[in-house]
């Protein structure tokens, strides 16, 4: 798409908010709260060069936009599977929405292997974009029996057993090898956390590794850290880590981040780059600091019922299945997550790093947090266990702990 230098802003911006406006309309007649779809307009702002944004104006629209115009058109529910003929039929909820992102990828690689590998025995309704509630209501509802599965966020991951957020302690993993390693050496560990809560495990996700958002000021040294208010929705790990920084933590409800960002009622937000793009909020950050501050699991997980009346031959398949299927999954969305945060620098985020010494810094004074919370959320076998794994990976890499530019393993 080619728009002239001369163009008219004001014609574009009228342009904008029809177009816009149409969107809307679709998305809340199709109930879906995360629409993606008129996210992509700004980048036809004549401010910032109408151009050289045409092109990732072009590229939203194939990732993003084009997706949410098909889904508004349709249901917010799919069923997998024939459960006339299924002996077992699951009812699954997320709040990804339909058609967009992760919810794309689980019609393309997850959906259909789980088919196959059931033989037609397993059949399952996905109820896409919130429509059963947040992650809060969704797990209860597991509980009680009125859903049976689940595609969890993040924040609903580590909500669902307190042992579960040692996955995201600051500057833990160095990248995504360390986290396919540990998923391998570790997932039937964590397996069993979930089984202690009433779940068993399918997948282990990602939701990304997070980034550092600012709408006043780059977050690129301890001082500036100390003058900024951070909202925090993620839990005691996330309040005690800002706290370390030195940053004001607000606790608020994942629901109002979007306008206490806006409104100024808070700076800053530690937040996955799909995250931002969704909720538009990329028109309201300045900077971004890229660095891998934690990481953030995603677990697609079932009752532990549920998966007790599966036949047992399509149990163990699943089971032997589940990290293949996780890497052909977790490799396209980390893909669209490079996307993201390569499309919002285009569109003009500012990105902002810690130079060495820095980040050196900010790695010490976070560090203790691993500790500090061992006995609190998890055991401190189990993060003993944690850094053994990535210890013996690191080594294998030819890279003695004491040489990783990871915080020390100790």
């Amino acid at each position: 798409m080619q728009i002239p230098a001369d163009a008219n802003p004001q014609s574009l911006e009228q342009l904008k908010v029809n177009f816009a406006l149409g969107l809307n309309n679709k998305a809340r007649r199709s109930g879906s709260f995360f629409c993606l779809g008129s996210a992509f307009f700004p980048f036809l702002s004549a401010k910032r060069g109408l151009c050289m944004k045409a092109f990732f104006c072009s590229l939203f629209i194939l990732l993003f936009g084009l997706p949410c115009l098909l889904s508004a058109r349709t249901s917010n529910m799919d069923t997998v599977g024939d459960e006339k003929i299924a002996t077992v039929f699951w009812k699954v909820a997320t709040l990804a929405p339909k058609g967009i992102g992760y919810s794309q990828r689980f019609a393309e690689v997850l959906m259909p292997a789980i088919e196959e590998e059931t033989k037609g025995n397993l059949a399952f309704k996905v109820y896409w974009g919130g429509s059963m509630g947040d992650d809060v209501q969704i797990l209860q509802k597991m509980r009680v029996g009125q859903l049976d599965g689940a595609g969890l966020s993040g924040q609903g991951t580590f909500m669902m057993a307190s042992e579960i957020p040692i996955l995201g302690l600051p500057f833990l993993f160095e990248d995504y090898d360390e986290v396919d390693y540990i998923k391998a050496m570790m997932i039937d560990e964590f397996d069993s956390i979930a089984l202690r809560q009433g779940f068993k495990l399918l997948l282990w996700l990602d939701q990304d590794f997070d980034q550092i958002y600012s709408r006043s000021q780059p977050m690129d040294s301890m001082e500036n850290f100390r003058r900024t208010r951070f909202v925090t929705w993620f839990g005691p790990l996330e309040g005690r880590m800002l706290e370390r920084m030195g940053a004001s933590p607000i606790p608020i409800g994942v629901a109002e981040i979007p306008s206490a960002m806006r409104s100024g009622m808070a700076d800053a937000m530690i937040a996955p780059a799909i995250w931002i793009i969704g909720t538009q909020l990329y028109t309201r950050v300045k900077y971004v600091n890229p660095v891998r501050i934690r990481y953030v699991p995603a677990f697609v997980v079932v009752t532990a019922k549920a998966f007790e009346a599966v036949p047992e031959q399509h149990r163990q398949v699943l089971s032997e299945r589940r990290l293949g299927l996780a890497y052909d999954f977790c490799r396209l969305a980390r893909e669209d997550s490079d996307k993201s945060l390569a499309a919002m620098i285009a569109y003009g985020v500012k990105e902002s790093v810690f130079c060495d010494n820095e980040l050196a810094k900010m790695k010490a004074a976070v560090h203790p947090v691993w500790d500090e919370l061992a006995g609190e959320l998890y055991p401190q076998s189990l993060l003993d266990k944690l850094v053994a794994h990535l210890k013996d990976f690191r080594a294998q890499k030819g890279q003695a702990a004491g040489e990783c530019a990871q915080a020390p393993l100790e």
